[in-house]
């Protein structure tokens, strides 16, 4: 049984929840991540602790939604699960660039849709436990497929439209299974008063 007492207590906004970082140094870096060793303070006990974080730069995942209301997703292989992925379209925030732009140019890479209207809808650590990056999620409202679809050498893609009344079966039955985009569709939906 929970000792609410106690829960309580340890979550008090009064008792100092930060650990102070000691030291930082990197263990190896693998080109899209790197593993940083991290010694830090514990704020109850004054202990330190090592923990291991990956650096990885920010993602982004855009929703586009067709003026027929319908979703465009990518049918992916992802070489961690072995398996095809549906998903919205979405990649690594470059270098130099804002995760807005990010997000057009994966738009159109991977699809040839583009729109006119951005929103933000969400911005999320996808695992903050281990990783130190944001995931940013964007509704693009009427996207349409005026551009040239031109994915990367290691991508092949399949786009798929979903119309946006069976998102939520899709992930239910397991047809999509990525959580951080299903977190991102759940949010979309709720953005647009479907959730």
């Amino acid at each position: 049984m929970v000792d609410r007492k106690n829960t309580t207590a340890q979550l008090s906004p009064h008792r100092a929840a930060v650990w102070e970082q000691v030291h930082r140094r990197l263990d190896r870096s693998y080109g899209l991540f790197a593993v940083h060793v991290l010694r830090n303070r514990s704020p109850r006990t004054g202990v330190v602790h090592e923990f291991q974080v990956l650096d990885s730069p920010d993602w982004v995942a855009v929703i586009p939604l067709t003026p027929e209301n319908e979703v465009v997703l990518v049918n992916q292989y992802r070489h961690g699960s072995g398996e095809l992925s549906l998903e919205p379209p979405g990649g690594l925030v470059k270098e130099g660039q804002s995760p807005e732009q990010s997000a057009r140019e994966e738009l159109e890479e991977e699809t040839g849709y583009r729109a006119l209207t951005w929103e933000l809808v969400s911005c999320m650590h996808p695992m903050p436990a281990i990783f130190t990056n944001r995931f940013y999620v964007y509704l693009a409202r009427n996207a349409v497929p005026t551009g040239t679809v031109h994915p990367e050498e290691t991508e092949e893609l399949e786009t798929v439209l979903v119309p946006v009344s069976e998102i939520r079966t899709y992930m239910r039955s397991g047809r999509i299974t990525s959580s951080v985009m299903i977190a991102a569709l759940y949010l979309f939906l709720e953005h647009i008063g479907g959730g």
